[in-house]
């Protein structure tokens, strides 16, 4: 397993119109962000120790529920490239009112849509909650929602899951 270091790089590419993090030499991990869905472009930005740490924590949340190292990996990687995300409208009419709960970073939840995702918090404020999708479904509003999909929405609508061995996944 790749383990976080100074020497990684984030940067926007125009030819491919993506955030990009050079790992090494070899190794290139591509983010969903295109300069649109970015508030910055970073030219050459080192992977920061905070950063360093929040791949840690994301990594040990998605331990007991992805099964599979290098999909665990990538999903840490697009948790930490939401950072450089534009903050959006929330998408809360997507998914149902869940019982009053409180879901904070780092947490696992589950979006109750036409389907019931399991998410993982990537960013909270006082009224909403970032999360990354960890699976495929469908939303209320009939819209499919791929993996690797961060979607805004209010914290009514995010239910924080018990963590159980039957939701293990692989890719």
């Amino acid at each position: 397993m790749l383990t976080p270091s100074e020497q990684w790089t984030w940067y926007y590419c125009p030819q491919q119109d993506r955030l990009l993090l050079d790992i090494d030499d070899q190794l290139q991990f591509s983010s969903e962000l295109s300069a649109a869905n970015l508030n910055d472009k970073p030219v050459r930005q080192p992977f920061s120790l905070a950063e360093a740490e929040a791949f840690w924590r994301f990594h040990e949340a998605l331990q007991p529920v992805i099964a599979d190292d290098a999909l665990r990996f990538e999903l840490c990687l697009h948790a930490l490239a939401n950072r450089y995300r534009q903050l959006s409208a929330h998408k809360s009419w997507y998914f149902a009112t869940q019982r009053a709960q409180d879901s904070g970073l780092y947490q696992l939840v589950q979006l109750q849509g036409k389907d019931t995702l399991l998410a993982l918090v990537v960013a909270s404020d006082l009224e909403c909650v970032e999360c990354l999708l960890l699976e495929d479904g469908e939303s209320l509003a009939g819209k499919q929602l791929s993996r690797h999909t961060v979607i805004r929405v209010l914290r009514n609508r995010a239910l924080p899951t018990e963590v159980d061995v039957g939701y293990a996944r692989t890719a």
